[in-house]
């Protein structure tokens, strides 16, 4: 009985959100004034505007030390835009140590990110983006860092603007920790 109930749950879950923000503009498709000639109107996607997103991520850490080993893990962000282009996301996350019997890698960052949305027909919901900022870094002990990166964005209007990235992402590490390059890859979902 409780397989059956969660197979009901999660079909009325899957149907309510790919019906979520689902609107029929008419002027857009039927406005043309030639009949020969067809005409489109795209209106700039709301996705990138002002507000707040949170996100989960898995994660992959290489560090340029030759005697660590790489590490996967996970974390979480959460950012604010205060327009289509500029905002500030704080993010924390956790690896596994990259060596036998250390201890776990958690990296903070606090980035300043400004996004390109693509905007026109095919490309309103893709926004790559650049971002940077300071941070720490704690396996151990713990080093303060910096770090830039580069990502894309790629949000879904019709699911409510609920959003797939990827990035990657170079960190500066102060003092004895070695450099490291981080990936990320999940969910966004804005509020």
């Amino acid at each position: 009985m409780k397989g059956l109930s969660l197979v009901f749950a999660f079909s009325f879950l899957l149907t309510t959100l790919s019906q979520a923000g689902w609107g029929w503009n008419k002027e857009a498709f039927h406005g043309a004034k030639n009949p020969q000639v067809e005409q489109r109107i795209t209106d700039a996607s709301y996705c990138f505007d002002t507000g707040y997103v949170f996100s989960v991520f898995a994660s992959g850490l290489w560090p340029e030390d030759t005697r660590l080993d790489n590490a996967m893990g996970g974390g979480v962000s959460l950012g604010y835009f205060f327009g289509h282009n500029f905002g500030l996301e704080g993010s924390y996350m956790l690896h596994g140590s990259g060596t036998a019997g250390g201890s776990d890698i958690q990296v903070g960052t606090f980035n300043a990110v400004y996004r390109f949305p693509l905007g026109g027909e095919c490309c309103s919901t893709i926004a790559p983006y650049i971002f940077g900022g300071p941070g720490v870094v704690a396996s151990g002990r713990s080093e303060m860092l910096w770090n830039l990166g580069a990502g894309i964005d790629i949000r879904m209007e019709s699911w409510g603007c609920i959003g797939l990235f990827g990035d990657f992402a170079y960190h500066f590490v102060d003092s004895a920790q070695a450099d490291f390059t981080l990936f990320r890859a999940g969910v966004r979902l804005p509020f």
